[in-house]
This record gives structure tokens, sequence and C-alpha cells, in this order.
């Protein structure tokens, strides 16, 4: 086996159809199939199941592709092992970060890091949690917001606490105002509306809802309506024309954890090590989840 095959193999697997494998790896449809045979024939197994509308996976044919990942993992970290030189820091780091965090401290570690280590070859990708995490496979290092990463090392990095935010002058008709609610995962959301019905005692309906904290936060500055926003976010909000108000769910702060993520093995890279300690040590200097 070659590490085309097994890059096609976990390609076949991601986008599910032989079209939008081929596109990806700029080759043809027809030598998608040829390939995919002789990998099947290889194995002695059906790797996938065709049909109309995409390929699905087989049991055997998931163990072949976990094999495969492994291996690509393998290789990338060969050749990067190679082109770094001893005592130097440079080669490649590929980063997945959640937007939030790509919109507020990722460039200030990043100015740093490239300051620090000019060599170093960036390859970055900012979108939410949920996307990083499932093309976790792709990066060295995942930066991300709400559940842990399975199978890899998680390092907290905050424990952001939340506050309720509306205009001082509209406390009167809090309960006219439209909630502004931002993308996460749902059990973060159910607390939310738990502890609005409860401040409230009105039903919960967030009348809109956006993909980016960003987006949340500048409707509410334009007297949009009210929302909840992380403690890393609220900082520069002038409190004379705002109300911020804690969220206590259960009598405990509700909060929401942003972690590292990371195989082990890649701290044997000294690109990887540096930018881990140059982001931990940002991190430690912030005021965020120490109020």
């Amino acid at each position: 086996m070659k590490v085309d095959d097994y890059k096609l193999l976990v390609t076949l697997e991601d986008v599910k159809t032989l079209r939008k494998a081929a596109d990806i790896l700029y080759i043809s449809q027809p030598a998608v199939s040829q390939r995919l045979k002789s990998i099947e024939n290889f194995f002695g197994i059906n790797i996938f199941i065709r049909t109309k509308k995409q390929l699905i996976t087989t049991n055997e044919g998931a163990l072949v592709i976990e094999h495969a990942r492994k291996m690509l993992k393998e290789e990338r970290l060969l050749l990067d092992k190679i082109s770094s030189k001893i005592g130097e820091v440079n080669g490649s780091i590929s980063i997945g970060v959640s937007s939030l965090i790509g919109q507020t401290i990722l460039p200030q570690v990043l100015g740093e890091y490239t300051n620090l280590y000019p060599n170093v070859d960036i390859q970055l990708q900012i979108g939410s949690s949920e996307h990083i995490k499932q093309y976790q496979n792709d990066f060295h290092i995942m930066v991300v917001r709400g559940n842990e990463v399975m199978n890899v090392q998680n390092d907290l990095l905050l424990n952001e606490q939340h506050y309720f935010i509306y205009p001082k002058n509209r406390k009167q008709d809090l309960h006219l105002l439209p909630m502004i609610e931002f993308q996460a995962e749902p059990i973060y959301l159910k607390q939310i509306e738990e502890w609005y019905s409860d401040y409230l005692q009105k039903e919960y309906h967030a009348l809109i809802k956006v993909d980016q904290i960003a987006t949340c936060k500048e409707l509410l500055l334009n007297g949009v309506g009210v929302t909840v926003l992380p403690e890393l976010v609220i900082g520069d909000i002038d409190t004379n024309r705002f109300e911020i108000k804690k969220l206590n769910v259960m009598r405990k702060p509700l909060t929401r954890s942003t972690y590292i993520c990371y195989e082990h093995n890649v701290l044997q890279l000294p690109q990887i090590k540096s930018f881990i300690e140059v982001l931990k040590n940002y991190i430690n200097k912030l005021e965020i989840g120490k109020k």
C-alpha cells in the first residue's frame, strides 16, 4: 500500500462519493474507481458499498480506513521530524481553532509566535468547534470550546463565565426585547434557556439566531435585543449603557470550557511544543475565569 492509497481511502470516507474524491485529489473519477478496486482486491474485502447517492463503509472497511488514518499521521510526523533541523524551531504546524478564539486570542498569540519562530510554516483553519473536531485528523493542534475531543490529549485553557446583557434604559420592558442566540452545543443552550425562563418568568424563544458570537455582540451593541455572552468578549462593553448580569445555574456560575487538543506524540516536534507553550503563557496572563 502506498501513501496515496491511504489518502484515497480517507478522502472517500470523508466525502462519501467518487466524484468529490476525484475533485479533491485532482484525478479522474474512473482512476479513483480503479484504484479503489485494486485496494479492495489487495485486502480481499469490500471497503465500501456503492449506492446511487453515496458510499457506505463496511465494517471491514472501517478497520482499513482506521489503519489508513494512522499511517497518514505517522507519515506526516516523520516528514515534520525530517524537516526540523536540530536545535532550530522550523517545519510546519497545522492548527484548527474555534471562531471565538480565532477572533480574540489567536491574533496576539500568532503575532508573538511568529516573532519568536519566523521559520515555521503555519497552516490555519478557523471555524465552529464542531467543524474543527470533525476534521481533527487535519490538524496537529486544535483549540475548541465545549466538550473535549475524544482519544487525544485535552488541556484546559479557559473556564469562562457567562453574562446576560441588556440596555439599562430598557430594564422595565426586557420581556419585549428579542433574545439573540449564537450557535453552540444543545446542553449549553438548554442551561441558558432554563435561566432565562426563571429570571424573566417568560418562556424562552430566541427570535434571532446567528452562527458567530461576534455577530451576536454587534447586534446587542446596536440595540437589536438582549443576549448572553462569554467573559472573553465583554471587556469593552460600556457599563453605562448596558447591564451585565452573571448567569448562575443551580447556584453555580454558567461556564464554558476551552481546550487545546493534540496527540501526545506531536510534542516531539519543537514547533508544536513551542506553540503550545506560547499559547498557555498568553492565557495565564489573562484575567478570564479569575473573577
